[in-house]
């Protein structure tokens, strides 16, 4: 007995092992630095992100029975720690996001989202949140708490996960749909993960993670054979729903995805009932639990700011136009500073307005419907966007054309399937699933439109969708291979789950535990320490408030922030240490190119410090040894917008 559990435990744990040896490359190249030319091809270039994609495919061909699927995983991760290691090494991003400074800082929304974090790490509800995207600050916030405030060692741990969300997923549609398939998923993953998540301290970043999981498991319950897929699909909507909770966005995908769970049973009528209802189960429970997590840890609820979108979808116009209605209804009822509850009851009323035009004239809203639709097409959204740096037109042109692609045999192995030949089964059942993403993304656009966000804005549905360019390619080497009596069978079928496919179901679950723990971790009362206000925030009012006499502060007392170091060009980059060729080349654009000629002139042995509310700290020499900070007195007794601040002791012009 004892000889068979011991035989049974070993191949169990070597397959652990084997998979935690295939992030060793990964996690080396994390930890070192290296030269920027072995990166660059791989951060910028088209051809070598789809050489990887494709050797992710192929290795567990050439090592069947040999680990397998941990190849895979060796690769995703490899890939993805080149792509964190380029902001380490250079102190920048791969595509050059607006959401980072100097490779690590968060700036604009990113920012906010740690000025959230920051207030929960405090013990305080977080003052006033637009909607219920708190899940990210709450994950943020516990990871600050664990790691100490150290955004490098963030960055590590979520690069990391996110490779191990991506094989999880990758290895289901390899092992379902084939390896060509596959391949061309991972390439449109990893592109979407190099713009808009890696080194990004964005609600993306979550989102993406959590659909990752969720794809694998859907895939997985609806080819599945055994008797767990059932499960499997309703964890996979499950977590799909987390996804758009972190990143709202095409909500009525959920709707279609319930309403295809029919398909997953060819048995009596009332089988199928209950496999819809236990996913429309899975949808209710995952909105319950981010509504009673959002009113615990928000201190005034208020509407979505996405309604700035609706607002300027019905007439005719961008988010700004909502944002410009709000400070004319702010002007004229409040007329006076603003203020959480304001804040909240402004946007409500904006929401009531939307509401009203949607009654009384509801072609406004088929028409900006439309006009979304042929944005999306035009521009490309789910593949390219205006910014930032993006990968060769050609690429995305293609990525395009086999999503329509995708669509065609989707319809077509539905007509068909009484004619189709046994190895066509597993994409028979997927076309439902294709169809749902499809429908669900086009019918969400009136309330999230293109052109406010962009590629960005779909993020927690963009996994579900890239399964049309993979179908469309697996699809057609499959038609081909039929077509011309090749003897090359289809996809092998597991009834097995493999361990990738088993890892969705624990990252995803590992995820929203945390979450939902960490919202009674940081406020236990549901209330939080309200009256108190965040270190920084005493800081930036006192700085206004007083004159040129204001004091040196304690940074050791904000518990908050993160310092990069600033050092001769004879010095390489690797954060938090920073060249300051690469710290000049790298100043941030936007709301700081007012400080840029400032920036330009911090000598060496300087320290910046990125804390909350938008807040930056220029530290010379003697205050970053000290843990101080001394104003500069120029910069006292009045606001200073963006809030950057600078150490008397800095031989520099201030304004």
């Amino acid at each position: 007995m004892l000889s068979q559990t011991w035989l049974r435990w070993v191949p169990k744990n070597l397959r652990i092992l084997s998979a935690l040896a295939a992030l060793l490359p990964a996690i080396w190249l994390l930890t070192h630095p290296v030269s920027v030319g072995w990166l660059r091809p791989l951060c910028k270039d088209t051809w070598p992100v789809l050489a990887l994609s494709a050797l992710a495919a192929i290795l567990p061909f050439l090592f069947q029975g040999k680990g397998v699927s941990a190849w895979s995983l060796s690769v995703i991760a490899l890939t993805y720690a080149v792509f964190q290691s380029w902001c380490y090494n250079t102190g920048s991003h791969p595509a050059h996001s607006p959401f980072q400074m100097w490779g690590i800082l968060p700036s604009s929304d990113a920012n906010l989202y740690y000025t959230c974090a920051s207030e929960l790490l405090k013990g305080q509800q977080i003052l006033v949140m637009a909607g219920e995207r708190h899940s990210y600050p709450l994950f943020l916030a516990l990871l600050l708490k664990i790691f100490r405030q150290d955004f490098w060692l963030v960055t590590f741990l979520l690069t990391i996960v996110m490779a191990l969300a991506t094989w999880s997923v990758f290895e289901v549609i390899r092992l379902r749909l084939g390896g060509l398939a596959a391949a061309v998923y991972l390439t449109c993953v990893t592109f979407y993960i190099r713009i808009h998540c890696i080194g990004l301290f964005m609600t993306e970043q979550l989102a993406i993670m959590y659909s990752l999981c969720a794809v694998g498991m859907l895939v997985h319950g609806a080819v599945s054979e055994s008797k767990l897929k059932t499960w499997f699909y309703c964890g996979g909507i499950f977590f799909l729903t987390q996804a758009l909770n972190a990143r709202p966005a095409a909500y009525m995908t959920l709707p279609f995805l319930v309403v295809v769970s029919w398909r997953l049973s060819d048995g009596s009528l009332k089988r199928q009932g209950k496999i819809v209802i236990l996913s429309a189960i899975a949808v209710a429970l995952s909105f319950l639990l981010n509504n009673i997590t959002y009113h615990r840890v928000v201190d005034v609820p208020a509407p979505s700011n996405g309604w700035y979108c609706i607002y300027g979808l019905l007439n005719g116009d961008g988010w700004q136009a909502g944002r410009k209605r709000v400070e004319e209804i702010w002007q004229n009822r409040f007329n006076h500073a603003p203020g959480a509850t304001i804040v909240a009851d402004v946007l409500q009323e904006l929401k009531e307005e939307c509401l009203s035009e949607i009654r009384d004239h509801p072609s406004k809203l088929l028409r900006g419907w439309w006009r979304g639709i042929q944005f999306v097409w035009s521009k490309n959204t789910p593949f390219r966007s205006t910014y930032p740096e993006m990968p060769a037109v050609w690429f995305t042109e293609s990525a395009r054309w086999c999503t329509v692609l995708g669509f065609i045999l989707s319809l077509l192995f539905l007509f068909r399937g009484d004619r189709l030949p046994p190895r066509f089964k597993t994409y028979q059942a997927l076309s439902w699933l294709n169809l749902a993403g499809l429908a669900g993304t086009i019918f969400s656009i009136p309330f999230a439109p293109p052109w406010d966000g962009e590629t960005r804005i779909f993020a927690a549905t963009l996994p579900l969708f890239f399964l049309l360019p993979a179908f469309g390619v697996g699809g057609l080497y499959l038609l081909i291979t039929d077509r011309f009596h090749r003897a090359v069978g289809g996809p092998k079928t597991y009834t097995r789950p493999t361990d990738a496919i088993g890892l969705g179901p624990v990252v995803g679950g590992v995820l929203s535990v945390a979450v939902v723990l960490a919202s009674w971790y940081f406020v236990p009362n549901g209330s939080g320490t309200k009256k108190v206000q965040h270190p920084v925030r005493l800081m930036l009012d006192e700085l206004v408030k007083k004159p040129a006499s204001a004091p040196a502060f304690d940074l050791r007392a904000l518990q908050a922030g993160y310092r990069l170091r600033v050092t001769n060009d004879s010095e390489p980059t690797w954060l938090p240490v920073i060249a300051r060729k690469d710290f000049i080349q790298n100043v941030p654009g936007g709301r700081y190119v007012f400080f840029l000629p400032e920036f330009k002139q911090v000598p060496p042995d300087s320290e910046v410090v990125a804390l909350p509310y938008f807040v930056l700290l220029v530290l010379d020499h003697e205050d970053a040894q000290a843990q101080r900070f001394t104003v500069w007195p120029e910069q006292t007794g009045h606001a200073v917008e963006p809030p950057v601040y600078f150490s008397k002791g800095l031989d520099i012009h201030v304004p």
